[in-house]
Parts: C-alpha cells; structure tokens; sequence
C-alpha cells in the first residue's frame, strides 16, 4: 500500500476536519490509518502507549479544541489538570461495564441557557453564568475555568483535605527564585466561594479557612490537616531556615518556637541517589543548627498515623 500523501503545510494534527476541507484535503485522505479520529470531526495520530493520566488528559483536551463551540469551556477535573492542580489518581479514571479503569471523560461546560455538549469522550456540564469564570489557559491556549473556580467547581468531587489540598496549590505564593507566581489569591477563592450556591457548598465552606499559601505539596496539606485533627496545634507551612539573609532550606512544617519540623520524604528522594545525598546534608545542616527532625513517609502519613502522632507529641515534649 503506497504511503499516505503528505499533509498540507499548516496542518498539524490533531485538526478539525473542517479545516482540512478547506485546505481541499480529499476524504479518502481523512480515512487512512496514519490518522486516528477521537472524536467526531477530529482527525489526530494515536497517543503513546505510555501516554495516561495527565498527559492523556491535556492531549484529548487539545483535540476536542478542534471541534469545541465558542461557548465551550473546559471545567472540574479537567481544568484541573490543565491547571496542574492536584488530584486524588483515581479522580483522573473512570471504570467501564466490565470495571476496567479507563480514562476519563474531558469535561467540557457551558454557562446557560446554552446546552451542554454530548459527545462520546465528554461530559457535558451546564453551569449558571454567575458561577463561571473563564479564561484563556496561558500555555494551551484553551478556554477554561480559572484556577479558583476550579477549586469551587471540586467541591462537590473530593473529600475535604484534598479539596484543601487544591486550594493550597491555587494560591501557592512564590517561595525560590524559581517558582511561577500563584495561580489565584486568597481573594479569588472568597469571590468563588461567594458566588453563589453550588453542589458541595458545605465541604467548600469549611475548606476555605484551612487554605494556606505556603504549602508545596498534597501529602504536606494533608499532613497539617492530619495533626490539627490529632489535637495538635497548627505548624507553620514551610518555615525558612536563614543564614542571615541567605534562605538555607524551608522546613516542610515547624513549630518554630519548639525548634520542631516534619519532613516529608517522597519516594522519589529514595529512588534519586543525588537528591537522597542533598538530603542527608540537609539533614545533619538542621541538626546543628538546633532542629529536632520528625521524618515522615507515605506510609506514617496514611496507614499508621496514630504512630505518628506519638512521635510528634515526644518530639514536642523533649523540648518543653
């Protein structure tokens, strides 16, 4: 079989079919095999295999971009993702009739009267004008609800410390030289929280005053969730040890005034043996300095947390 004819300049994958009719594309062309069809109208090329999760998300978004309506955005879990908030993994799957995981559906939204999408591949939400914001995402171009609607449109998807813990990453404030600008204020979540009644408005009630602007990480936010209901008062996010005015490290949580910290250790620092090095110097550099470290992993923070608590409360008290 001769190889397909190339495609006129300008047209990328994925692209409407629209668009390669205007460029007279013949339809013999749109039906060879080199060129898959994920939704109707689009034409684009298969994904990797290893290609899941986000990165399956994002490249189905831009897809259907190539067939969305004006009124169209992208919303919930979707812009979520786009906004590189974080989520529970199983939020980013569903299960088909024979309960096999598989992507899930881009959720695509309109504000009323207008009618919600339906398509194979979506899930077509219809929101009240008051209760949409939307915006151009700055990398994909996409149209998309901002990062603080999207905190208010999971209200009614996560249970509270990971509603908590998108909250945190929204309005995460600048804290290297290297790190973007937050997402959104502490302001914009009040005016999504106040925009009106939504499904979820209780859990988003009660979010919004555990919402902080210096946590890094979804473990870090459900571990300070996790102290403060144990009973134990509330440590400060991210606490900069200086040198003067040189920034040494940020302790992930620290009751300063104890000389306290917990570190949380992802399993990629055991995985990276240069960063398991740095964090052995980081370590002794806190011990010198007069800290007293409780480390904590996946497994304290998950599975055995009533041990965990033991050795906060003995940390604490071996400094009274």
């Amino acid at each position: 079989m001769p190889h397909p004819a190339p495609l006129p300049d300008g047209l990328v994958p994925p692209f409407s079919v629209a668009a390669a009719r205007r460029l007279g594309v013949p339809e013999a062309r749109l039906r060879r095999k080199d060129l898959s069809r994920p939704f109707h109208g689009v034409r684009s090329v298969d994904g990797d295999a290893a290609d899941d999760g986000e990165a399956s998300t994002v490249r189905r978004a831009i897809e259907y971009s190539q067939r969305m309506r004006e009124e169209e955005f992208f919303s919930h879990v979707t812009a979520a993702i786009l906004w590189g908030l974080p989520l529970p993994p199983q939020r980013m799957l569903t299960r088909n009739r024979g309960d096999a995981a598989m992507p899930r559906p881009l959720d695509v939204g309109v504000t009323l009267p207008a009618r919600a999408g339906r398509a194979r591949g979506i899930r077509g939400r219809s929101v009240s004008p008051h209760l949409a914001e939307v915006c151009t995402h700055p990398a994909t171009g996409l149209r998309v609800s901002t990062p603080a609607t999207v905190w208010a449109e999971l209200a009614a998807e996560l249970v509270l410390e990971d509603l908590v813990a998108v909250g945190d990453a929204a309005v995460r404030e600048p804290m290297w030289e290297m790190d973007a600008a937050a997402l959104a204020s502490l302001a914009d979540l009040d005016r999504a929280l106040h925009a009106g009644r939504r499904l979820g408005i209780e859990r988003l009630r009660a979010a919004r005053p555990l919402v902080r602007a210096r946590s890094r990480s979804r473990p870090e936010t459900h571990l300070r969730l996790a102290v403060l209901h144990a009973g134990l008062p509330e440590p400060e996010c991210n606490w900069p040890v200086l040198d003067g005015d040189r920034l040494l490290a940020l302790l992930d949580l620290a009751y300063p005034a104890k000389g306290v910290c917990f570190e949380y250790e992802g399993e990629h620092h055991l995985r990276d043996a240069e960063q398991w090095a740095r964090d052995i110097r980081r370590h002794e550099m806190l011990v010198e300095r007069g800290w007293r470290i409780v480390r904590v992993t996946k497994d304290d923070l998950y599975l055995h947390r009533g041990e965990l608590f033991t050795r906060i409360r003995l940390a604490l008290a071996a400094r009274y």
